[in-house]
């Protein structure tokens, strides 16, 4: 019988026991990980307001950005490859959805950016000016970064004076004023007046970039290389890993006072260019001081009527300007935009006008040889000489000498009529159109392979151009450049003969930039009266390249 009892009893009580144990295991268990939990908390809780103490929360509002720009970059990522997915480049639903994807994670990047604030603008805005090769989406989306900035704490500006000076700006300054006149995405403009009574323009840098300049960087950086991992296509790192360098550079005041006194001084021989003096007793790394100058922008149309100044004299002298620095100088301003670029009445003579150049944070510095090769490529297209402009342009490392001749003077290097008629027939505009189109997408191929010194003289070339156009375009650029182009290739030496020599290459040289300005300006108004009188429609973007860098 108890052979018969034994193994129910046997079952049972070991059922009991399991039961018993496990009972006791769950309570412990469940302890175990509230005891985890609670001391995880507890770390947590303990490392942020360490932090908040030590740091004023920094570190936590890095992991943020970097945990937020890993999320965009993430949801971009999939979009991209979600929505592509089946698809092949060249075929029409391809290119049809591919904008749409383009403009939505523009969106999210530009919401990333303005929530990050500080380096990511910055780089944002620095993406947006690569247009020559971000998709359109990107441009037009990032480009509203360029009017945006960090907001700044109450009490900001005057604990910065009191770390970096030992005093707040009241002390060091007869006054200034704590709302700030201008605001970028790196620092903000306040004016001010010295104890001796000049009026100065300070500016300061925002606190915090200069310490989360490393970690969001870094957080940058690691996420364009995952998406270049993860995104064969993808071959824009480059635009990043050039600009970090800029950057730094932007954040040292004391390298922007010293371009200044650099631009100053390679510009001294002409007067109708001003920089404004730098208070090197009230500047560092992070504070500038520099005279105020009263002036206004060179694009500030009514205001230049308003000073009675002529807008064909401003954009001569603007062009010629910078055509000394890139032919002659070498010391290039990178961003010459209009809201760098101030003009006034000079204060010697009111008669003239002055140009001042504002904001020399980033310069680019060219090679004597380049230079020169640049100079004679110019001096070769005014000159139609064609086996130079090969040469000259194979040393500057652009093989297709006919395109980089079109970039630099924004219309075609060659105007092959097909014979005046009174009327452009179907087969003329399809032509001209054809012509324009091949012309543009040469120009996309040669500006992605060219140089990027290059291409930041074509940038300069162009920003001061679009002020031109602006003013209604009342000069001729290129003939302006071209000029600035010879005087820089001038001897060395003053002899008879030198001087015989380059009195006959500058008449020559005269002689057939004016031949080439009337054959251009007879076809434009040849089809601008077409289009007049109903003959044509309007052909006037087939005669300009717009070259957008």
């Amino acid at each position: 019988m108890f052979q018969h009892i034994w193994p129910v009893l046997n079952i049972t009580t070991r059922r009991c026991f399991h039961s018993s144990r496990a009972l006791k295991s769950v309570p412990r268990k469940r302890s175990l990980a509230r005891s985890l939990a609670y001391g995880l908390t507890g770390s947590i809780a303990g490392t942020v307001l360490y932090d908040g103490l030590a740091n004023g929360f920094e570190n936590v509002a890095g992991a943020q950005r970097f945990l937020r720009s890993f999320a965009i970059g993430l949801s971009i990522s999939v979009d991209y490859a979600w929505s592509l997915k089946g698809l092949q480049e060249g075929d029409g639903a391809y290119e049809a959805l591919l904008p749409e994807i383009h403009l939505r994670s523009a969106k999210k990047l530009l919401a990333g950016c303005l929530e990050n604030g500080g380096l990511y603008i910055k780089i944002g805005q620095g993406v947006a000016a690569v247009n020559h090769i971000i998709p359109k989406e990107y441009v037009e989306t990032l480009r509203q970064l360029e009017d945006r900035c960090l907001t700044r704490q109450p009490g900001e500006v005057r604990a910065l004076f009191v770390q970096d000076f030992g005093a707040p700006p009241e002390e060091l300054f007869a006054s200034f004023q704590y709302e700030p006149i201008a605001a970028a995405s790196l620092a903000q403009v306040f004016r001010a007046v010295t104890r001796s009574g000049e009026q100065v323009a300070v500016k300061v840098q925002y606190a915090d970039l200069r310490r989360r300049f490393d970690g969001d960087l870094r957080t940058i950086l690691f996420l364009q290389r995952l998406v270049a991992l993860l995104h064969k296509n993808y071959n824009f790192g480059w635009i990043v890993e050039d600009l970090q360098g800029t950057l730094r550079e932007e954040l040292d005041f004391v390298h922007e006072a010293k371009n200044a006194e650099r631009c100053a001084r390679d510009l001294a021989r002409l007067d109708f260019v001003y920089v404004p003096k730098v208070l090197w007793n009230h500047t560092n790394e992070r504070i500038l001081t520099t005279e105020f100058i009263d002036g206004c922008k060179v694009s500030d149309r009514k205001a230049i009527a308003a000073m009675q100044l002529d807008l064909a004299e401003i954009d001569r002298q603007l062009f010629t300007a910078f055509g000394q620095q890139i032919f002659s100088t070498g010391f290039v301003h990178a961003d010459p935009h209009p809201g760098n670029v101030f003009v006034r009445k000079d204060p010697a003579n009111p008669r003239r006008m002055q140009l001042v150049l504002l904001d020399h944070g980033l310069y680019e510095q060219l090679a004597p040889g380049v230079r020169e090769n640049l100079a004679r490529f110019w001096e070769a297209i005014v000159l139609r000489d064609h086996a130079a402009m090969q040469r000259f342009s194979q040393a500057l490392n652009v093989p297709d000498y006919r395109t980089f001749a079109e970039i630099l003077l924004q219309r075609p290097l060659e105007l092959k009529g097909r014979g005046f008629s009174t009327r452009l027939t179907e087969q003329d505009l399809a032509y001209m159109t054809r012509q324009a189109k091949d012309h543009f997408d040469r120009i996309m191929g040669t500006l992605r392979a060219m140089p990027r010194n290059l291409i930041l003289v074509i940038r300069n070339l162009n920003t001061i151009r679009s002020i031109a156009l602006d003013h209604g375009d009342p000069i001729d650029r290129p003939r302006i450049m071209a000029r600035c182009a010879l005087a820089a290739l001038g001897p060395a030496r003053r002899t008879v003969r030198n001087f015989l020599w380059v009195t006959f290459r500058k008449l020559r040289f005269e002689f057939l930039l004016w031949r080439q300005s009337f054959h251009y300006w007879m076809v434009s108004n040849y089809l601008k009266l077409l289009t007049r009188v109903g003959r044509s429609p309007d052909t006037s973007h087939l005669m300009n390249i717009n070259v957008a860098v």
